[in-house]
């Protein structure tokens, strides 16, 4: 957008925040989008699909077990009311963030902010009731088969969710970001353990990762996962990811790989703040986390005190099957007349 036009578009928006239109024809309509991008991006995606029954098996009472779009079925009952109602209770300046950024002064953005936000009242948002997910008490697996749900796959894929905490203190927490580390250490570069050894060495796996957001708002999950090669089993390839594990618990992780994984790690922080895009987006999600913004630099700072120990240690803390959630998509035949791919639809 250009610069010039932040003053209109400051407007629009704070306007939308008030005094939002819902017309009922055209509600029915977005809400078929909805569904055809629902189709396309979940239900006619295995790996989307399987990922999707991961949260809902991982987490039992915390939101993070419902997908952000919905389940089907509740695009299906959605009506203009309930929408409508939402955004009545939710849609207010004192339950939002006001992200700008750009070639802009920051004092005007300010003003701009306070002449057209700082006229609207602040709303009684209502009472957020506790949604602590509870502590796990065992591994708890489940198995999708594609052309159940129409959704043809080609490779078994295996995921792996290891419940794990998130950074709530900047400056106390340690284990969040031994994580990260951890994370970068089994695949954070082509040359990283997993796809080293399970893909390149021993060929047990046509892919094989592993993830983890330290600035999650809600409980973090530690991701593995792959695709086993053709001739090799899930439960080989699981077998495989946790003796990765069990080797960093055991022997640790040398201060040559460390050091590259943190150089890999930190130049991909650092990198994306080229994107205009990147930043705001960072921005938002540590506003919303409870993490000042500005304390981005810092984030970065504690990834480089990371030692060989503490990503050992996390290793060896986290991993066990009594927060573990597996799930293992089983490819099936194509049926007969499969229904057709959804076709694209832009992105809401």
């Amino acid at each position: 957008m250009p610069k010039q036009k932040l003053p209109e578009m400051m407007q629009l928006e704070a306007d939308r925040m008030r005094h939002l239109s819902l017309d009922e024809k055209e509600f029915a309509q977005e809400i078929r989008v909805v569904m055809e991008e629902r189709r396309l991006r979940t239900e006619d995606q295995p790996q989307a699909l399987l990922y999707e029954k991961l949260n809902a098996v991982a987490f039992q009472v915390h939101p993070y077990r419902v997908p952000i779009i919905g389940w089907m079925t509740d695009l299906q009952s959605m009506t203009v009311s309930d929408a409508r109602a939402w955004y009545d209770d939710w849609y207010a300046p004192n339950n939002a963030y006001l992200v700008v950024v750009g070639d802009v002064d920051h004092q005007d953005v300010f003003r701009l902010a306070e002449q057209y936000y700082g006229v609207l009242p602040a709303r009684t948002l209502p009472v957020r009731k506790p949604q602590d997910e509870p502590p796990q008490a065992g591994i708890r697996r489940l198995t999708v088969k594609a052309p159940a749900v129409k959704a043809p796959a080609d490779l078994p894929v295996l995921m792996m969710a290891f419940k794990v905490p998130v950074i709530r203190h900047v400056e106390q927490d340690v284990d969040p970001y031994a994580l990260e580390m951890l994370a970068a250490v089994l695949a954070g570069h082509d040359a990283a353990r997993l796809n080293r050894h399970l893909v390149r060495e021993q060929r047990l796996a046509v892919s094989a990762g592993a993830s983890y957001d330290s600035t999650s708002r809600g409980p973090g999950i530690f991701h593995l996962h792959g695709a086993p090669s053709a001739g090799r089993s899930r439960g080989e390839l699981e077998t495989a990811l946790r003796a990765e594990v069990a080797r960093v618990q055991e022997e640790g992780v040398s201060a040559e790989e460390l050091a590259r994984a943190k150089a890999q790690l930190i130049a991909s922080q650092i990198y994306k703040l080229d994107s205009i895009f990147a930043q705001a987006m960072e921005i938002g999600q540590l506003e919303s986390a409870g993490i000042p913004h500005t304390m981005n630099r810092r984030l970065i700072d504690k990834l480089q005190e990371v030692s060989r120990e503490q990503v050992q240690a996390v290793a060896r803390k986290y991993f066990g099957d009594e927060a573990l959630t597996v799930a293992e998509l089983d490819p099936q035949p194509l049926p007969p007349n499969p229904r057709p791919r959804s076709p694209f639809v832009p992105r809401h």
